[in-house]
């Protein structure tokens, strides 16, 4: 199973997920669900769901076993899984993830015994580390960081204080017509720090709803950035403070970004890309470009149009 997609959780029958949620189910075959995955790639096993239609084409491609999705949106020719219906994809996925997902309390002890830590890692006063939490090698944790249970921090990794890593993503499902209220999405996913990396004061980077949020080897995050679930930035990239990265979105390996740049969530940023201060990502960003401003355009022709602005005035 791939650990960065998907979550494994004790196997069950998808009809008594089906009874449990009150789905109709597409077909009379009777799998065991392994696992709750991503929609793209997917797991064999695995079972995820479709609530935005502009993501109907991953259908063909995804390995998931199972998807849920509305009663109006279509299955399309090529998909291999099994559709189950309900009147709300998103809402009911978090039922299931409640129901179904381990979950991983924390203990009384400021380290959980279950954790595994290296005898080189440096770990000062004030630190917290849940359970099943793997710290690598030369790994150093300023006061009052705080690890959330099912985090990995590989070797060499710098964590300052005030750092939190592994608190639920913000996920929220909306009311429907039987609500008054927002309903929560289970985060059971987990955390990955690769080796080498440094994390700034303050900075948070959320637990996945179902797989991994990874950041890559050599990435260096200054103070106060958010990374959102499901984020994976790669390796040798560089935030400035108060980067604000949406759930889902992939940067790709040695990506600059300055400070204050905000990006929409489930969009691909490619390798050596270029983002300056205070832009508003909100759409793919080839290999290699320069863009700044909001929304987040190609870096010359953003300089053109201020100066046209500014003569102008």
């Amino acid at each position: 199973m791939d650990r960065l997609t998907a979550t494994p959780i004790a196997p069950v029958f998808l009809s008594l997920i089906c009874e449990f949620i009150g789905a109709e189910i597409e077909s009379e075959k009777n799998i065991e669900v392994s696992s709750f995955c991503t929609l793209f790639p997917g797991e064999r096993g695995g079972l995820s769901f479709l609530a935005n239609s502009s993501y109907t084409k991953l259908l063909k491609k995804t390995k998931a076993s199972v998807v849920i999705m509305n009663h109006d949106q279509e299955c399309p020719e090529g998909f291999t899984g099994i559709c189950i219906r309900v009147d709300e994809s998103y809402s009911t996925w978090g039922i299931l993830l409640q129901k179904f997902g381990e979950h991983y309390p924390w203990t009384h002890e400021p380290i959980a015994e279950s954790a595994e830590i290296h005898p080189s890692a440096k770990i000062a006063h004030g630190v917290t580390i849940g359970n099943n939490c793997v710290i690598g090698e030369n790994v150093i944790l300023h006061p009052n960081v705080t690890i959330y249970p099912n985090t990995k921090i590989e070797k060499n990794s710098i964590l300052h204080s005030g750092v939190v890593i592994g608190a639920d993503g913000f996920g929220f499902a909306a009311p429907n017509p039987t609500e008054t209220k927002l309903r929560k999405i289970c985060h059971i996913g987990h955390v990955i720090i690769n080796d080498n990396v440094e994390i700034g004061a303050n900075s948070c980077v959320d637990r996945a709803v179902v797989g991994a949020t990874v950041i890559g080897s050599g990435t260096k995050l200054d103070n106060l950035c958010q990374i959102g679930h499901n984020v994976q930035i790669g390796v040798g990239c560089v935030l400035a403070g108060q980067v604000g990265i949406a759930g889902s979105t992939k940067i790709g390996n040695y990506v600059q970004v300055g400070g204050q740049a905000g990006f929409a969530g489930h969009i691909e940023i490619g390798d050596f890309v270029k983002i300056g201060a205070q832009s508003g990502v909100h759409k793919n960003v080839g290999k290699g470009k320069i863009i700044m401003g909001s929304p987040a355009i190609d870096a010359a022709v953003f300089r053109r149009k201020f100066a046209a602005s500014n003569m102008k005035k």
